[in-house]
């Protein structure tokens, strides 16, 4: 019987080191192989802070952020819902690197909202908040 176990395990070795060196081939056409294909990889995206409050018109979050040396159309800001329990939130995110000038300089900040509220049931928007707040530590 131990005989029996050792060529069962000799044998899924060879055949290990066999598949290993082989290509992996995808079925269908071979020219569609891309070269040199850049790898994107996703960027973390931190909570926007909106100072002095904001406000929601026509589907579109207008506030203040800290600006110093930011240009905020690079933001790549948009809209996540959030559960704190059981409220529901809506954070506002973007590649923004967490950094307050201590200066206290803010800019103007619009988020368009209309794609966030098609998507959420009204279930949820009956009950959401704004969870991004501005900590007063400048």
């Amino acid at each position: 019987m131990k005989t029996i176990k050792i060529l069962g395990l000799l044998a899924f070795a060879t055949s290990m080191t066999v598949a290993a060196n082989n290509a992996i081939v995808f079925p269908g056409p071979s020219n569609t192989a891309v070269e040199n294909a850049p790898v994107v990889f996703p960027v973390d995206k931190t909570p926007v802070p909106l100072v002095g409050g904001y406000q929601i018109e026509n589907g579109i979050l207008t506030s203040s952020t800290y600006n110093c040396g930011i240009n905020i159309s690079d933001l790549d800001i948009e809209a996540k819902l959030k559960w704190d329990g059981a409220t529901p939130q809506l954070l506002i995110v973007g590649t923004y690197k967490g950094i307050m000038c201590r200066s206290g300089v803010t800019g103007p900040i619009s988020v368009d909202l209309s794609k966030f509220i098609q998507r959420t049931p009204t279930y949820i928007l009956d009950r959401l908040v704004v969870a991004n707040h501005a900590p007063l530590n400048l």
